[in-house]
């Protein structure tokens, strides 16, 4: 994506990770973006590129090579992670002539993707039914228990079981709002929220606005 005109643009928490490339007429960079637990701001000056890699929970600690809980919240240079080997791909990146060759590069950088683990497979049912989770049920999914799967999933993921199932939970909710402009009544209970006020509450947290607020904005 290249942007035509500078921006800002505020990105939620959704249980993932990321690497992204920017670059524009003054610099660039590739960075690894941890697991957000809150929102974030972020300026796109005109003319800026950016290419980016999302990993689904608990599926970026094996590229990554650091346990992804010392990376929540956090962007560091992917060189910090990678060495030499980031300093590479970032040299490559910056003389791409285009965006799809730069998504290339960086797909071949990366490690073919292993068969999911059981932790995995217990995280991606996480993912899927974010409205209905508990802990000792997803901690049997994956064969440990709930004390042991709670620690891997902080390792996995970069947050506590407990708060990725509310992230989860929120990222249902931020589609619902999107798909149901102006009705809102009836979500609280469809996403799994005790009642409205915990609805709205849980949005500001992640979102740092009202629903309502949200989707005036995001248009």
């Amino acid at each position: 994506m290249t942007s035509e005109e500078g921006f800002r643009h505020r990105v939620l928490p959704d249980g993932c990770a990321d690497i992204i490339f920017s670059r524009d007429s003054h610099r660039a960079s590739l960075m690894a973006v941890g697991t957000m637990t809150r929102f974030a701001d972020f300026d796109i000056p005109t003319g800026q590129l950016l290419v980016g890699m999302r990993f689904r929970p608990g599926m970026w600690a094996e590229h990554f090579g650091i346990p992804t809980s010392d990376i929540t919240d956090l962007q560091l240079p992917l060189e910090s992670l990678w060495g030499a080997r980031g300093r590479a791909l970032l040299a490559q990146m910056v003389d791409s002539e285009s965006s799809k060759r730069c998504a290339e590069l960086l797909s071949l950088a990366l490690r073919p993707p292993q068969a999911r683990s059981p932790v995995q497979r217990a995280l991606a049912w996480m993912e899927a039914n974010p409205d209905c989770v508990l802990l000792d049920d997803v901690a049997s999914k994956s064969g440990l228990s709930a004390r042991q799967f709670r620690r891997v999933c902080q390792q996995q993921t970069g947050i506590s079981p407990k708060l990725l199932a509310r992230v989860l939970r929120f990222r249902k909710a931020v589609s619902q709002v999107q798909a149901h402009a102006g009705e809102h009544a009836g979500l609280a209970a469809e996403c799994g929220y005790f009642d409205q006020s915990h609805f709205i509450a849980e949005f500001q947290l992640f979102a740092g606005q009202t629903p309502s607020a949200y989707l005036h904005t995001a248009r």
